[in-house]
């Protein structure tokens, strides 16, 4: 069991000592009619031994000052009339202001959101003394006349200001008054007259809460469970007709180059295109995304309901259809709130295929002109087909999305990938002159990992990742 201490009776009787400080008494008046005061001392009554021979400086002849006042516990006992449900689990869901590292000061923006766990506290009935050291009734009377109105009936107190404490608001009573500790007859000793004022306070002790960051549903998986009740096999062991994705807005994301757009569901071309998951720009169906699924957002709309992004640190992952993700920390555009700045992690990408693993260009076999200088092994990808009429590429029949090769051993280009007859549907290839990489999907090239991601192709890891926005809230039907 882990050790959790927070003072919390500590708490109590450091206000109640509060309420008994700033109190003085009347020395008399100077003689310019202004009247001297002395404030009268509090001070935990429950000292050690070590502490109270110091103060009676080594000595039993030692005679304690006055005036003063003493407070100690006397009794802390279980209080059953207060007691309620003590299983009992409440549930607070908190959002922060944001909080700027630079300036050091919280924004009219909203930060991240928070669920709070509190147990249901025990109550507990403290019992107090404070006890009134005088040297003469005068004295002692200044000082109860200036405590005893103020427990009428009580006096509440206010242990911290914590908003979500539940615990920290309570009430004094005085319930008892000894005037004095001297007996009658007094005889001739001079001692220091006690007048002791009993007080009860009841008091919650509470257990630890649990904080967390806020979160996101990310799967909703459909009921297990049959008409009747039973168990449905047939979901768990058969396979699955068909998948749904059913996304909080119905977000989708574009990513090019190292920009990141959010874009929604306005757009008036409802086609479809690429890969299905998202759609390459080079494709021979690119579509144009705004036009598909309207203008970009301002990301804010999406940031204000889930939390604040940490430059460098929040992340964004974007998966692909082979369910590969790729990962990269995201930043705020400082000239538009449309963009998220993508810092794409390289050991993310899909790796090149070994056997082609780039090209030098993507050409127009018709138009592009190869020259006389051809280093060995230099590879197009070609967009249009290449017959053996080309005299500028020699003797070579090629098709569209085919990649050809020169060798300086035969002075020839041949085909060393066939778009009609691939050896494998996952090509990857980088394209030298521009860096960027792209995909064989069984029809044509696309950008490997540029393109819209649509809802639920897409995660956002806010704040280091303790809170996590998760496009996808997936149902499965059988």
């Amino acid at each position: 069991m882990l050790h959790f201490y927070e003072g919390q009776i500590r708490k109590f009787i450091t206000q109640f000592i509060r309420i008994l400080s700033n109190f003085s008494i009347e020395l008399g008046k100077g003689k310019d009619g202004t009247v001297d005061l002395k404030q009268v001392p509090v001070i935990y009554g429950d000292m050690t031994r070590q502490v109270a021979n110091i103060l009676k400086q080594n000595s039993e002849n030692f005679l304690q000052s006055a005036p003063r006042i003493a407070a100690y516990i006397t009794g802390l006992e279980y209080d059953r009339e207060r007691m309620q449900n003590p299983y009992h689990i409440e549930k607070q869901h908190l959002k922060e202001r944001q909080y700027d590292e630079t300036t050091k000061k919280y924004t009219d923006k909203l930060g991240a959101g928070y669920t709070i766990e509190k147990v249901m506290p025990s109550p507990f009935r403290l019992i107090v003394n404070a006890d009134i050291f005088t040297t003469n009734t005068d004295m002692k009377l200044q000082i109860m006349e200036q405590i005893l109105y103020l427990f009428n009936p009580d006096f509440e107190i206010q242990k911290t200001d914590n908003y979500i404490d539940w615990t920290s608001l309570s009430y004094i009573e005085l319930t008892n008054t000894t005037f004095s500790s001297r007996t009658i007859p007094i005889g001739a000793d001079s001692e220091i007259d006690v007048a002791t004022m009993s007080f009860t306070m009841p008091i919650w002790l509470s257990p630890p809460v649990k904080v967390s960051k806020l979160g996101v549903i990310q799967k909703i998986i459909m009921s297990i469970y049959d008409d009747d009740g039973g168990m449905n096999k047939g979901l768990i062991d058969g396979t699955l007709l068909s998948r749904s994705y059913i996304t909080p807005q119905q977000y989708h994301v574009l990513l090019t180059g190292n920009q990141l757009r959010l874009l929604g569901t306005t757009g008036t071309n409802k086609k479809t295109g690429g890969a299905g998951y998202h759609t390459g720009a080079d494709s021979a169906t690119a579509m144009d995304p705004f036009e598909t699924y309207g203008p970009p957002l301002n990301w804010h709309t999406l940031l204000n309901q889930y939390g604040k992004i940490i430059s460098g640190t929040s992340q964004i992952k974007l998966e692909q259809s082979n369910g590969h993700e790729v990962i990269g920390t995201i930043a705020i555009s400082s000239l538009d709130d449309s963009i998220l700045l993508f810092n794409i992690d390289n050991e993310t990408i899909p790796a090149n295929t070994s056997a082609i693993p780039t090209v030098n260009k993507i050409v127009h076999p018709l138009t592009f002109d190869p020259g006389s200088s051809i280093a060995n092994n230099t590879r197009y990808l070609l967009i249009d087909t290449l017959g053996d009429s080309t005299t500028a590429w020699g003797d070579i029949n090629a098709g569209v999305n085919d990649i050809i090769q020169y060798s300086t051993s035969t002075s020839k280009w041949t085909v060393v990938f066939d778009a009609s007859n691939p050896d494998s549907t996952q090509w990857y290839v980088t394209n030298l002159h521009t860096g960027i990489q792209y995909k064989w999907n069984g029809l044509e090239w696309l950008k490997s990992y540029e393109g819209v991601y649509i809802a639920g192709k897409w995660t956002m890891v806010l704040d280091g990742g303790s809170s996590q926005y998760n496009s996808s809230t997936d149902t499965q039907n059988p």
